[in-house]
């Protein structure tokens, strides 16, 4: 016997909120060894740029995980890359205190509403090559109305 939907609704609510805790986690780890690397080892700034996309390259790559994972509900993708940059949000704003001078060029709140608003066009693209992807596998049916 199949779930109820409401059960398969808090599950994949669940799923969705542990996905994204998980990809927070691994984001968060992402920039504050970057931020270390950045800051801390000055032998690596020759190669600084290099570096840097290494950085960005990394979190797009966790980011990907997250779309194929979701990938055929838009609505649960946001929900999950939303969660993970929240907490990726609330690990930047603690990383201003022992490094003041990052909130200077981007603050916290601009941050965030950066990171919402790419994730909320991914979402968006995602779901709509999702319906294309549907239209294309299944024809579609005219209905007609006969003539009297």
């Amino acid at each position: 016997m199949p779930p109820s939907p409401h059960i398969a609704d808090v599950r994949s609510t669940r799923e969705t909120l542990k996905a994204g805790l998980v990809l927070g986690a691994a984001l968060s780890g992402v920039a504050v060894a970057w931020l270390l690397i950045a800051n801390r080892v000055p032998a690596l700034e020759g190669i600084a740029l290099f570096r840097n996309l290494a950085a960005g390259a990394l979190g797009l790559l966790l980011m990907l995980v997250a779309v194929y994972r979701f990938r055929r509900h838009p609505s649960h993708l946001f929900g999950c890359t939303l969660t993970s940059w929240v907490i990726l949000t609330a690990i930047y704003s603690l990383l201003q205190i022992p490094f003041p001078r990052l909130g200077m060029r981007l603050g916290t709140f601009h941050f965030f509403m950066l990171g919402a608003v790419v994730i909320g066009l991914a979402s968006s693209v995602v779901w709509v090559i999702h319906l294309l992807l549907l239209l294309r596998a299944e024809p579609v049916i005219v209905a007609r109305k006969r003539l009297p």
